[in-house]
């Protein structure tokens, strides 16, 4: 028993309503590509708000790093100097700043803390 090549076969399913296979493929192939199209171009655009979120975080954290720039330079002019903090990340300035503030806190705050086990 040899098998027709026939473009135009219909489905068998009572449900198809008679729809030929090939018509039926070309149109799964279309659905496909809209959805492809469409993930895509949301992807994009989500993509496009998480580079502006990162780049808003980038500026606040520059912000803040002129800030603290100043306060470290004050209390530490001979060991750093503008250009070298600048080429620190974020966190190191953060560190550091943080250090200098414990270093020059009054020694009787220090001593209270250390009472009361307070920081």
């Amino acid at each position: 028993m040899k098998m027709v090549d026939d473009k135009n076969l219909l489905s068998i399913d009572a449900d198809d309503d008679d729809i030929s296979y090939l018509s039926l493929t070309k149109h799964l192939e279309d659905d496909s590509l809209r959805k492809k199209n469409k993930t895509a171009s949301e992807f994009e655009e989500l993509g496009g708000k998480y580079l502006e979120e990162i780049e808003k975080k980038k500026k606040k954290k520059r912000l803040k790093i002129k800030k603290l720039i100043p306060y470290i330079l004050r209390h530490h002019k001979d060991i750093y100097d503008k250009e070298e903090l600048l080429t620190y990340s974020f966190e190191d300035i953060q560190d550091i700043y943080n250090e200098t503030k414990i270093e020059k806190k009054p020694t009787l705050i220090k001593f209270i803390q250390f009472i009361f086990n307070v920081e």
